[in-house]
């Protein structure tokens, strides 16, 4: 199944289509086959992943996102006891979904939680659940572009959001940072090296089929709604919007702005990639 899916991934990437390949796979019972044929039919593709809401908001709160989250909050939770953190910076903290149960789970809690998030609409929704701390709606460059050089935390941290800045932009965002924190704490997918374009078309058809298959009767929803319109963003776009790498590669980078590796900790086992915890002294 996935055999076909993989072929029709790469036949999208370089032609735009593939009907007979998604056919195939469709045939063979892929969830995400369905959803990509769909996709090119109904909008030719051109959907944003979070034109959906719906869609997105169960992909984030269900299927393996739950334990997922569960074991990210967890696990900060016991780093803020572990390092007796009273500032804490949440960087792309999004709604709170892996801050604010971290929050709850430590004794004490930090007493003070500022956090950055360009979005506005998650930002709302987070506000008045947030503790004693400042709200920024901000990318972390214009965010530190304003910061008063005396401004200082214990621990900034953030999950799953320093792979959307491109790895030049972000290479500088963190030694500017670093100026301002004692730690940071990054939660990032370990994705694999690619050897080859087949061996990347095999990884993305597995991966994404893995992901839906998580959601039950809500599979098709997520498929369709947002995994397939991220998908096709992937396999189209001249200009990546996100830019994941290895953790290995994490660690070098933090070491290139300046930061001494303290810490490496696996965290889950993710239908995407295995997400791991690297804690950096500034």
């Amino acid at each position: 199944m996935t055999a076909s899916l993989a072929h029709a991934l790469r036949l999208i990437a370089e032609h735009g289509h593939a009907a007979p390949w998604l056919t195939k796979a469709r045939a063979e019972g892929s969830v995400m086959a369905d959803a990509l044929a769909r996709a090119l039919i109904d909008d030719d593709g051109e959907r944003s992943a979070y034109d959906a809401p719906q869609a997105f908001e169960v992909f984030i709160r269900g299927g393996g996102n739950a334990s997922l989250y569960s074991a990210v909050s967890a696990t900060l939770a016991r780093l803020y006891e572990q390092l007796g953190v009273r500032c804490l910076l949440d960087i792309g903290v999004g709604d709170g979904l892996a801050l604010l149960p971290a929050l709850g789970q430590t004794r004490p809690a930090p007493t003070t939680v500022d956090v950055v998030e360009p979005s506005g609409g998650l930002l709302d929704a987070l506000r008045p659940r947030l503790p004693a701390g400042k709200a920024w709606q901000l990318t972390l460059q214009a965010f530190l572009a304003q910061l008063a050089p005396e401004r200082r935390w214990d621990l900034a941290q953030s999950t799953f959001a320093l792979q959307s800045i491109a790895p030049g932009e972000r290479l500088v965002a963190l030694k500017k940072l670093r100026r301002h924190v004692t730690r940071l704490a990054i939660v990032e997918f370990d994705v694999p090296v690619f050897s080859s374009a087949d061996e990347r078309f095999a990884s993305l058809a597995q991966r994404y089929e893995r992901a839906a298959s998580e959601y039950g009767d809500d599979a098709a929803l997520v498929a369709g709604g947002f995994l397939a319109p991220m998908l096709l963003g992937q396999l189209r776009t001249a200009a990546p919007s996100n830019w994941e790498q290895p953790i290995s590669a994490w660690q070098d980078e933090l070491v290139r702005a300046g930061y001494r590796v303290a810490a490496t900790t696996h965290v889950h086992d993710y239908s995407w990639a295995p997400a791991w915890l690297i804690v950096a002294k500034a």
